[in-house]
């Protein structure tokens, strides 16, 4: 009999804390059917940033120090017979676009194939299945924006970034090559289709999990999570980033609006 492994990866801006937070809060009633492995422990920290650096550099060594430490990681996976898999993070798929000079997601087909590969090297009964959320063009990269203005490369404007990152939302085409080379199922998640389902953006992995009617009306849902900023935040923030100030004063200036923000002061 095979076990259902559920790979969610991403990708970013979709939703992911949401899913992510909404495992963690449901893990205790899950675990007798899956294991869960979210974006913490040592060797599964290495992994993501190996599979980062490998999206940044594309070279051979970048490969290998990915394959290292996915083997590395599935030495210490532990799951009871017959018990399933379900690991999320963005990041298996590779920086977050308009990273490091990223564009797009071309990484990810191949970074999601080697996995694939390990996982059914490490369970051969595993059947494998991806998920990866999707969103509207607009406030996706909305979104990407506003979390790269929270460091201080970026110092692009909305318009501006929008403009050049314009070919990455193209997602269509990235799906069916991640299916075509991990020879998986994938399940595209569109944020604005999950996000109105009782659980949220989680309820697609749950799907993908073939999660019970039973099993899943006894979880409780758990608040969205990473919310979005006003464009005047953003805005702010950017300007931040523009400005001639040390690092430690510019995140002080950050800081101070995040909490006037929260608190519903006016920008």
């Amino acid at each position: 009999m095979s076990r259902r492994v559920v790979i969610h990866a991403g990708f970013h801006k979709t939703g992911t804390t949401s899913v992510q937070a909404a495992l963690a809060a449901h893990r205790a009633a899950l675990a007798p059917a899956f294991t869960l492995q979210l974006p913490q422990g040592a060797a599964f920290r290495t992994l993501t940033r190996a599979a980062r650096l490998w999206s940044a550099e594309r070279r051979p060594l970048a490969m290998r120090l990915y394959r290292r430490a996915l083997a590395h990681w599935l030495d210490g996976l532990e799951l009871a017979p017959g018990q399933g898999l379900i690991l999320s993070s963005e990041d298996l798929a590779g920086h977050m676009p308009g990273d490091f000079g990223i564009s797009d997601y071309g990484a990810a087909p191949r970074l999601l194939a080697e996995l694939a590969r390990g996982l059914r090297r490490a369970l051969p009964d595993a059947d494998l299945h991806f998920v990866l959320g999707t969103r509207a063009p607009a406030p996706w990269l909305a979104s990407l924006h506003w979390q790269q203005a929270k460091r201080h490369t970026m110092v692009e404007d909305a318009a501006d970034f929008s403009q050049r990152m314009a070919g990455a939302v193209h997602i269509g085409p990235v799906l069916k090559t991640v299916a075509h080379a991990t020879g998986a199922p994938v399940h595209a998640a569109p944020l604005e289709e999950q996000a109105r389902r009782r659980l949220g953006p989680v309820e697609a992995v749950y799907d993908a999990a073939g999660l019970g009617a039973e099993l899943r009306a006894a979880l409780a849902p758990v608040p969205a999570a990473n919310p979005g900023a006003p464009a005047a935040l953003v805005s702010a923030f950017v300007a931040l980033n523009r400005a001639q100030m040390g690092r430690a004063e510019r995140q002080a200036a950050k800081d101070a609006l995040l909490t006037q923000f929260r608190a519903g002061g006016t920008l």
